[in-house]
């Protein structure tokens, strides 16, 4: 126990959660439950948004899924997430979802600190998801993402970025209480932004950090689960970021969760 707190304290003291860097509206998460459990379900299933998690857990789908899920944050952010998922006989899954995080009512400045307009930010992602499960026990997914991003309401200036990305996520399961798995996140992904100030028009691309998680979830304690997930973000300069997730989540007799 005392190695487990050590580990976590010095995870808190070195963490650097990648604000600041490209795709930062992505990692906020999908849906309620994700940002109730502090993000750590890459190994366990949140039906209607298997694709978020992991690709892998698509093989869970037994039906025709769909999540919706709308969040209004502080600082006129919000975040809009829409998912599908459809079994695919015997044991594979295909999945469709668009995420959707924006910031609004932004006070442009000068060079002089000066105020000048206001303007809105949007990041949009579309992914294309398949899982399949290699007998009964291991399971791999893929995601394919198509991403967008722009800036509205700039009088004299027009800019746009896309870009096209990969997730890859694996599911082990131990026994039918215990999971592990893990996801790569972001091959290959980047911003191609083109920007238009009057009639000068630049470009650049802009990378985003890649992220290596690995967790599990444990269901073995009486209407107890636990999860509990490792991120380590590699920047475009290297630099290593790191975050631990732990989240619990309580089943009532009506089959609600706290």
């Amino acid at each position: 126990m005392r190695g487990f707190l050590i580990i976590i304290f010095v995870n808190i003291v070195i963490a650097d959660y990648g604000g600041g860097y490209a795709g930062s509206g992505f990692r906020y998460g999908s849906n309620a439950r994700e940002f109730s459990l502090a993000g750590a379900l890459v190994a366990d299933k949140t039906p209607g948004f298997y694709a978020f998690s992991n690709p892998a857990l698509l093989q869970f789908a037994r039906h025709n899924q769909i999540g919706v899920s709308f969040q209004k944050m502080y600082l006129d952010r919000s975040i809009q997430s829409f998912s599908f998922a459809k079994r695919l006989p015997p044991n594979a899954g295909v999945g469709l979802a668009i995420l959707r995080a924006g910031t609004n009512n932004i006070m442009g400045r000068d060079r002089n600190n000066s105020e000048t307009e206001e303007f809105s930010y949007r990041e949009i992602e579309g992914v294309i998801s398949f899982g399949v499960a290699f007998g009964s026990k291991f399971a791999i997914g893929i995601n394919i993402k198509a991403l967008f991003t722009f800036f509205n309401d700039l009088e004299d200036i027009d800019a746009d970025g896309t870009g096209i990305a990969a997730d890859i996520g694996f599911i082990y399961k131990f026994n039918r209480r215990l999971f592990i798995g893990g996801i790569i996140k972001n091959l290959n992904a980047s911003y191609n932004w083109k920007v238009l100030i009057g009639e000068d028009e630049r470009s650049y691309e802009e990378k985003f950090p890649r992220s290596y998680s690995l967790g599990m979830a444990y269901s073995g304690l009486k209407r107890i689960s636990l999860f509990f997930q490792e991120d380590v973000m590699i920047t475009p300069n290297n630099d290593v970021n790191y975050r631990t997730r732990i989240g619990s989540e309580f089943r009532l007799a009506n089959k609600t969760k706290l």
